[in-house]
């Protein structure tokens, strides 16, 4: 009954934290902008199978996320909340899924302390509260993953026909990665289980898996080739698939290690205790879950580190097994006398990482003209080091209360970064501040590039504008117009006529800013 009632808790929680503020926040980011934007357009087109944005053909993503917020849209009108409530809900469903996956193979008390450990994320909680389709595809690829390995263990015909679902709905969401991804980890977990043989690929229903995939997929894939003469087929398989991965696009490149460091941050505070974890799974290697979880975990990883373009949201769909791992781990550790001083240099590793975080995010805050006062909210990360000081002083008591204050001092800075750190920052961003001037329902176009967050508040299509004459043709307008551009356009329009700039607003965090103009 006990364990129950903290059961309730942790999902309450976890909803709680997923879906923070997610109607206090503005659609800004450029992913969250788009993707936003192309649900609401193909609710005012009518169509259904074609995603657009600004009305202009968009083959980034497939359409599994647009459909959710589609009937967001439809339920509770145009906002943020309801471009964000599917994802937030997505990351409950996610919670739900690795406990009881986890409970299942390795018990309750690990199940427990790896859902803690997952919604104690920030970076997780982060996800989850995007108009993105990362969110789908974390629950829908971990459906995979942990299909997979109850089907292994218990050979029930269930388990192979849901994994093939999920591969299927992850082809919607996010393409290819949703299949060759898994086939890759469970290829090499067969190679290693020495199980890789005639038997298993029979027992796999390989033939009606296929089947099974290509029916919720490819007829999707089929409509949009259709409609757009393949256009669109060819540019998310070429362009957003092979390109990003052979290239480095859109200066998102790095080193080889970096996609480690995106998990290791993105799991604190928990990710500091990264070594013991894997080694203790190791050690315990017998339980071949763990080794499973290992498999799934590095592959995923270092597939995108040999990738071209990487990004934090790549690895994101790991956490659900790291966080099984560590829960294991947490689970499982006791303080004999050579293991305490790694398990309080990792404490202490916390403490001084939160510090270096404060301080760090400050500076970036300070050198960021448009919210350069705003630097004290750095401190919210501080709250890492008060649970990490905690969790010294009262692990020799109880390693339960020690666990228990460095996840409260994050489900707290997740809380508090939600209704006042994000908000704080985001009011000062430039489509916030920039829309007020525009007079509602009067023309407004564009001039070579504009920040994508104005078409989803300004709901009409932007029309683009191709050379300075063509500026100051639609500035010689009877009535009042707008021009949106970049800072950086502006040296083409100094010849042209009845021109007069409203505001130029910093594009914070990134190297544009933004301008808005319009007639005198």
């Amino acid at each position: 009954m006990k364990k129950t009632y903290y059961l309730i808790i942790l999902f309450l929680i976890g909803l709680f934290l997923y879906s923070a503020n997610i109607w206090g926040i503005s659609i800004y980011s450029l992913d969250e902008a788009k993707n936003a934007t192309c649900a609401k357009e193909m609710i005012e087109r009518g169509d259904y199978i074609v995603p657009t944005f600004n009305y202009e053909l968009r083959t980034d993503k497939p359409p599994m996320h647009y459909y959710f917020m589609i009937v967001a849209y439809k339920l509770f009108g145009f906002n943020e909340f309801s471009a964000r409530v599917f994802s937030s809900l997505f990351g409950f469903f996610t919670l739900i899924l690795t406990f009881l996956f986890t409970k299942k193979v390795l018990g309750e008390k690990t199940a427990l302390l790896a859902s803690l450990v997952l919604i104690s994320s920030l970076h997780a909680s982060l996800q989850f509260h995007m108009a993105v389709p990362d969110p789908y595809l974390i629950f829908y690829l971990n459906g995979v993953f942990f299909s997979f390995y109850l089907w292994y263990k218990e050979k029930k015909e269930k388990f192979v026909y849901t994994m093939y679902t999920f591969i299927g709905l992850g082809i919607l969401t996010k393409g290819p990665v949703a299949v060759v991804l898994p086939s890759l980890i469970i290829f090499l977990f067969l190679v290693y289980t020495h199980t890789l043989n005639l038997q298993t690929i029979k027992q796999l229903r390989l033939l009606r898996g296929t089947l099974i995939i290509l029916t919720i997929s490819l007829p999707w894939y089929i409509a949009v080739g259709l409609k757009t003469d393949w256009v669109w087929v060819y540019e998310f398989i070429f362009k957003h698939n092979l390109h990003r991965f052979s290239n480095s696009m859109e200066g998102h490149g790095g080193i080889f290690i970096l996609p480690f460091l995106f998990v290791f941050f993105g799991l604190l505070p928990f990710s500091v205790f990264f070594v013991q974890a894997f080694l203790k799974a190791w050690q315990n290697k017998y339980k071949e879950v763990l080794v499973y979880l290992m498999i799934v975990s590095l592959v995923y990883i270092g597939f995108f580190s040999v990738s071209g373009t990487k990004l934090p949201n790549y690895t994101t769909p790991t956490y659900p097994a790291l966080s099984i791992l560590l829960g294991y781990f947490l689970a499982n550790f006791s303080l004999e006398k050579n293991k305490k001083l790694y398990i309080n240099a990792s404490i202490v590793t916390l403490i001084i990482l939160s510090v270096v975080i404060s301080i760090g995010v400050a500076i970036g805050i300070k050198n960021e003209k448009p919210v350069a006062d705003l630097f004290y909210l750095g401190a919210v990360f501080s709250l890492w080091a008060f649970g990490g000081i905690t969790a010294l002083l009262t692990i020799r008591k109880s390693t339960n209360l020690a666990i228990g204050s460095i996840a409260v001092s994050s489900i707290v800075l997740i809380t508090v970064f939600f209704f006042y750190t994000f908000p704080k920052i985001d009011k000062r961003n430039p489509v916030v501040t920039m829309l007020p001037l525009i007079e509602k329902g009067k023309p407004v176009a564009y001039y070579r590039g504009f920040n994508p967050a104005f078409a989803f508040y300004l709901g009409t299509p932007i029309p683009k504008l191709k050379t300075p004459t063509d500026v100051e043709k639609f500035l010689s307008n009877n009535q009042r117009v707008y021009v949106l551009t970049r800072k950086k356009y502006l040296k083409d329009l100094k010849a042209v006529k009845n021109i007069k700039i409203l505001s130029i607003r910093k594009d914070l965090f990134e190297k544009t800013s933004s301008v808005l103009i319009s007639n005198r």
